[in-house]
């Protein structure tokens, strides 16, 4: 019975801290969405993930995809409601009794419920997640956050915690100046009028479960999308079957022919940031340093002004598994690499890499030998369009043949080095050449299908592409029996050689049931994709894809 009269004790005074903590971090958030300043628990998150290996996030991206930050957004919210909690318990147990007994200043009590939560996310909570002290030294996503924005806001936040703590004790003479009551018998700590435990903890919920609503929906309310099968991701552009095998007309392999080119909204994403940082166009400008001469600065307008490349371009993430959705194709337009670095100086016979560096800390760096071929370009346009902003506006790398992480987003500078540059994902373990793995993906019929017999005299049509970088494809092969056998599937001409290329294979089973099909691809060399699965990590998957179906008669 004790016991559980001091966990009810307890639950008051942490309630009153969460509840005051939700508001405060409300209004931080507020001012995220805004971009006016960072919201402390995404700064906490980003600076964990820095210090964990790439490895131990790996399972959650392939898991989770996009969603992965979100929810680890929430959880680094509640966590911070927690610490709140905490110390809506301290106040409780050692502070809030002295305060109304003794005459302290306005400015003491101030002091005593702002300062402390302020002192200790700023010197405990933050650098212990990895983040500078105050996040003075941050990357906040934008550069038009100045580095005091940081510990302002988190002191404004912790003072709003301390007003709405000191409000639901219902003495205002925790923040009114003047003397209290001299009388021997110190003054009772009242309780909020109309507000009973019941309630208040079911109005923190609401507040809670609000916060974690807004959070969820924070992608949706920014237009994000999130990643989907490439067969569902049509751009809706007509696509040339000029020159294509007279399969590619069937109308059962629509959806797949329709996906040859990803819109912008389904092509997918994957960054470092929570939120996708947003690049004020009137601030930015791309540097280019380490070329001959002094360098040169530009702004969009005077990079459209130089002479412009267009291409397509398939970008794959290393983190994709066999038969994953995380890879896309788009047309791009911009500058070529090659044609920028001759307009802003030339490069130094010396130089051996070219570093990316990005808006939200990101940096990730390329040989020159890959950047100075004809494909490699930066890019301003994404499908005809100007580049979305969660796809790197104003503007991102797009290397052939190299996985998504060697291509930046939101460049702000590009740097030639005459030494080797480990970017961000490198430090963390992942190869720092990021050669694409020939890969083969079955997508038509979808696990689980029932294909029926009785339909298409007895035809099941199999589909899906192949992608192996920049080094093209020459042959796609089906195996119907467990791979003891193998056939060559028809192949589509690929818009480009840096591009994915549709193949599909026209199969008449012989018998019903349970079926399973595997698929490998041949590069444009004619090396043959490996058949040993390995893991994304650190180096890209391989293996054969497989697809199981239902035969019915």
């Amino acid at each position: 019975m004790v016991s559980n009269n001091r966990g009810s004790s307890l639950l008051r005074p942490f309630s009153r801290g969460a509840f005051a903590g939700i508001v405060s971090l409300g209004f931080l958030f507020i001012l995220r969405l805004g971009n006016i300043s960072p919201y402390p628990p995404e700064s906490a998150l980003e600076g964990f993930l820095k210090i964990i290996p790439a490895s131990v996030q790996e399972p959650s991206v392939q898991a989770l995809g996009e969603f992965a930050g979100q929810l680890g957004l929430i959880i680094a919210t509640l966590a911070a409601v927690l610490v709140f909690g905490l110390l809506g318990i301290f106040f409780d147990r050692f502070y809030i009794h002295r305060m109304l007994t003794k005459n302290l200043s306005r400015f003491e009590k101030f002091l005593i419920f702002s300062l402390i939560p302020w002192l200790l996310f700023g010197l405990v909570v933050l650098p212990i997640s990895g983040v500078s002290f105050f996040g003075v030294s941050s990357g906040f996503g934008s550069p038009s956050i100045d580095s005091w924005a940081f510990p302002l806001s988190l002191f404004v936040g912790s003072a709003i915690f301390g007003v709405v703590l000191s409000w639901q004790y219902g003495d205002t003479r925790i923040f009114v100046p003047g003397k209290l009551s001299t009388t021997s018998k110190a003054p009772s700590i009242r309780e909020p009028q109309n507000l009973s435990r019941r309630s208040f903890v079911e109005k923190g919920a609401v507040a809670l479960g609000s916060l974690a609503l807004l959070v969820t929906s924070l992608d949706s309310l920014l237009g994000s999308a999130p990643a989907s099968q490439p067969v569902l991701s049509g751009s809706g552009t007509p696509v040339n079957l000029g020159g294509a095998p007279s399969i590619f007309a069937d109308p059962r392999l629509a959806p797949l022919v329709d996906s040859e080119i990803t819109s912008n909204d389904n092509f997918y994403r994957v960054a470092i940031d929570v939120f996708d940082p947003s690049v004020d166009l009137t601030s930015w400008s791309l540097q280019v340093s380490g070329v001959q001469g002094n360098g040169k600065t530009y702004t969009l307008s005077q990079l459209q002004a130089l002479p412009k490349s267009t291409e397509y371009n398939t970008f794959e993430c290393v983190s994709n598994e066999i038969n994953g959705n995380l890879v896309s194709n788009a047309k791009w337009g911009g500058v070529k690499l090659s044609d920028l670095f001759a307009d802003a100086g030339g490069v130094p016979s010396s130089t051996q890499y070219v570093v990316f560096y990005s808006v939200d800390g990101y940096s990730v760096g390329i040989p020159i030998t890959r950047a100075m071929m004809s494909d490699s370009m930066v890019a301003y346009e994404m499908n005809d369009i100007a580049l979305p902003q969660k796809h790197g506006f104003p503007l991102r790398a797009v290397v052939p043949g190299l996985y998504g992480m060697m291509s930046a987003k939101w460049i702000r500078k590009i740097q030639l080095m005459d030494s080797t540059y480990m970017g961000y994902w490198q430090t963390r373990g992942w190869s720092n050449v990021g050669t694409v793995q020939t890969v083969a993906f079955v997508i038509l019929p979808g696990d689980g299908a029932e294909q029926s017999l009785s339909l298409n005299n007895g035809s099941i049509l199999i589909g899906g592409y192949a992608y192996s970088g920049d080094r093209g494809i020459s042959n796609v092969e089906v195996s119907t029996d467990g791979g003891k056998t193998w056939q060559s599937a028809q192949l589509k001409p690929s818009l480009a050689n840096n591009t994915w290329t549709l193949w599909a294979f026209d199969w008449h089973p012989t018998s019903t049931g349970a079926a399973t099909i595997y698929a490998r691809a041949t590069d444009g060399t004619g090396a043959l994709q490996q058949s040993n699965p390995t893991a994304t990590f650190p180096n890209g998957a391989t293996g054969y894809a497989m697809t199981s179906f239902v035969v019915s008669s």
